[in-house]
């Protein structure tokens, strides 16, 4: 089976400056509040914009329809940036109960047809896709929290900083004989620090295949309906077991002690994880709209909360319609660091750091050349 991984790989900056007194509680909106923030912002400069929406939090999740939409009414890239990250943090929400159609619930029979029609799909899925390329281009986000440590003038300080973004990276994916692979000498373009820390795979199948393996010989079972842009969804939920599970949490790297000459004694983690999520899908043909996938901690645990979310839409590729992933958000929030100062033996854990990536997936084709055949010579 294949194993779906979380990746993360820190390096820790410290910042020596005064403690700040502000405030750093978001205002808590509703989908709907921020339709009406954003729908007020004619007039509005980009860089205020921004700043208003920056001290904001979802309460429920904004679609990637309706992020499209307000997206469209914002004044310039400061603010829709701000946006993205508004929604990215949400995609685990449920959505707001004008989302939710009050249709009936299905009768027994019907689940097990969607079921049915479900598992049917994913096994499809990764034989009916050509092989392809695609543009993944990711943004890095990481916040900072507050920290003191002891120093070489006495305490030190590294200052809060909020969820911000930290670099990008724009390279091509390549979907080739059912498996993701990364071609040689593909050019890659990155910006800022890239995105060395949070690192995801498996977008194209396997994920959908894992999960959905685990899923049935755990706990699934219908639980709403949603409305989606081309029709009402079916939601299952879904419960996997450590035993049942073949999600793995890896990060690199956890500082146990400090050894000789002050240098910390680093270990990579590896731990399988029970988790559970939501599957999205259109009760017709079984297709996939959206996945998400949270880790279930342990209380205590280096990494307190680790999670996928993926975003499927109709793309066209060679003149015909595929459903492929057009947007990932993975989340994962963890200790990182070894505190300087730390005497041998003793062990330390910093406070919890957020790392989040946001992908899209763009400009679909066909993998290799094409070519015409003439039947005759033009006159």
């Amino acid at each position: 089976m294949r194993q779906v991984l979380l990746t993360v790989l820190i390096v820790s900056i410290f910042l020596c400056v005064p403690a700040s007194g502000t405030d750093n509680t978001p205002k808590k909106v509703s989908s709907d509040e921020l339709v009406q923030i954003v729908g007020a912002a004619q007039g509005v400069h980009d860089a205020d914009m921004a700043k208003k929406l920056a001290g904001l939090e979802l309460t429920q999740r904004l679609s990637g329809t309706r992020l499209d939409e307000l997206t469209s009414k914002l004044p310039g890239d400061k603010s829709r940036f701000e946006l993205m990250l508004l929604a990215d943090q949400s995609i685990f929400l449920l959505p707001p109960e004008s989302e939710k159609p009050a249709d009936a619930v299905p009768t027994t029979a019907a689940v097990q047809e969607m079921l049915n029609k479900l598992v049917n799909y994913v096994n499809e899925t990764v034989r009916q896709l050509p092989n392809l390329m695609a543009t993944r281009f990711t943004n890095g986000f990481q916040d900072q929290p507050r920290e003191e440590f002891p120093g070489r003038n006495g305490i030190e300080i590294r200052v809060y900083k909020p969820l911000h973004w930290v670099g990008s990276l724009k390279t091509e994916v390549t979907y080739r004989d059912r498996q993701e692979m990364e071609e040689k000498g593909v050019k890659v373009e990155k910006k800022g620090e890239g995105v060395g820390g949070l690192i995801t795979s498996g977008e194209f199948g396997p994920v959908l295949s894992t999960v959905l393996a685990d899923a049935v010989k755990g706990k699934i079972a219908w639980t709403r309906w949603e409305k989606g842009s081309d029709g009402t969804l079916a939601v299952f939920h879904y419960q996997v077991p450590e035993d049942k599970s073949n999600y793995y949490v890896r990060f690199c790297c956890t500082y146990d002690s400090a050894i000789a000459g002050g240098t910390p004694e680093m270990h990579l983690v590896n731990d399988r994880s029970s988790y559970h999520g939501d599957i999205v899908f259109s009760p017709t043909d079984g297709s996939i709209r959206l996945l998400t996938l949270e880790a279930d901690m342990a209380a205590g645990a280096l990494v307190s909360s680790a999670g996928i979310a993926i975003e499927y839409a109709a793309t066209d590729i060679g003149g015909h319609s595929y459903i492929c992933p057009v947007r990932s958000v993975s989340i994962l929030r963890t200790h990182t660091g070894h505190q300087p100062g730390t005497p041998p033996g003793v062990n330390y854990r910093d406070p919890v750091r957020t790392f989040m990536n946001d992908i899209t997936f763009t400009n679909y084709r066909r993998f290799g050349s094409e070519t015409k055949v003439l039947t005759s010579l033009p006159n």
